[in-house]
């Protein structure tokens, strides 16, 4: 089974997976530390929201650039065969 194609997806949803945890769980432990009750926590919550809507725009932005530059190139392509085509002299 080849999951080469998938890897970007796999690696986006352990991306927004760990955002989410990692925060999470230190606010727990420090609440846990500290007996600071629920803040810590939900202020690690938070900070994971925060992380895992900043990776999502990041990544829409990546995938944006990458298709722009796909059609971009797709026309340029396009634009050569159509100029090495016989019959299609400029004068």
């Amino acid at each position: 089974m080849n999951i080469r194609p998938y890897g970007a997806y796999i690696q986006l949803g352990l991306q927004l997976g760990v955002s989410m945890t990692i925060p999470v769980l230190a606010g727990l432990w420090l609440d846990n530390r500290y007996g600071t009750g629920p803040w810590l926590l939900v202020a690690g919550a938070a900070l994971g929201f925060i992380s895992v809507f900043w990776s999502i725009i990041k990544v829409s932005y990546e995938l944006d650039e990458l298709d722009r530059i796909e059609k971009l190139r797709k026309k340029n392509e396009h634009k050569r065969t159509k100029e090495t085509e016989p019959g299609s002299e400029t004068h």
